[in-house]
């Protein structure tokens, strides 16, 4: 990458460590409430496990994260069944977005080969941007209550995210919000209403694998994609 990858690192461990709070909150305080009670119904047990998940599920995105910046290495590509990658993606948010009361709608359009991607790198990249989005949109009242994890070809590629804002995200907002992380508390006020970690360690991720986290949108929803090129080895076929 050619770059010092110090600053990039700070401002991510700044912003995860914000990020945690969140989860760990929701667990310290349905662990009190069992403790109060002098017992840990079903429903608490289930939020615990939930949110404790999630946030390992980040951490070790976060790691992933680190660890390309601080070799300033790329991923190794390889082909990727996008198709058969988001189905594993929507059943891994799905507890998570059930705590929240929101839909994860998985939709794909269009027939379309493997892409030339990370399979470790790719789930956790589109992992850490659906759980900053489930929060989103159960922050946002004016949003319905579902997330749309679709993948779909383009001209450009096959493109792979994660939508259900009712207006475009803007793109100098992203752009700024880029340039914030890890300073900001809140650097990307318009989608996120805390750090928003998931949203800087997908990007972060992707841009080892020839790609990066774009605004952009998905049957008249906003949300946040990325664009993946199809596998050179089936362009023959």
């Amino acid at each position: 990458m050619g770059i010092d990858p110090q600053p990039e690192i700070q401002h991510l461990l700044v912003s995860v460590a914000e990020q945690l709070k969140v989860p760990l909150a929701i667990i310290a305080r349905h662990a009190e409430l069992g403790t109060m009670t002098g017992e840990v119904d079903r429903i608490n047990a289930s939020t615990i496990a939930t949110h404790a998940d999630a946030a390992l599920l980040l951490v070790d995105s976060y790691l992933l994260g680190l660890e390309l910046l601080q070799k300033q290495t790329q991923l190794e590509l390889e082909p990727v069944s996008v198709s058969s990658l988001i189905v594993d993606i929507a059943h891994d948010l799905h507890g998570f977005a059930s705590q929240y009361g929101i839909q994860i709608e998985l939709q794909t359009s269009g027939r379309f080969g493997p892409v030339m991607s990370n399979s470790r790198g790719l789930k956790a990249a589109i992992l850490s941007l659906g759980f900053a989005f489930i929060e989103a949109q159960a922050a946002d009242d004016s949003t319905p209550d579902r997330v749309i994890l679709a993948s779909h070809r383009t001209p450009n590629g096959v493109v792979t995210g994660l939508y259900g804002m009712s207006q475009t995200i803007g793109t100098e907002a992203w752009r700024r919000a880029l340039s914030l992380y890890g300073t900001a508390k809140q650097p990307f006020t318009e989608l996120s209403p805390n750090s928003g970690a998931g949203l800087f360690i997908a990007d972060t991720i992707l841009r080892c694998m020839d790609s990066h986290l774009r605004v952009g949108h998905y049957q008249q929803k906003g949300g946040l994609a990325a664009t993946l090129q199809p596998s050179r080895q089936l362009q023959l076929i």
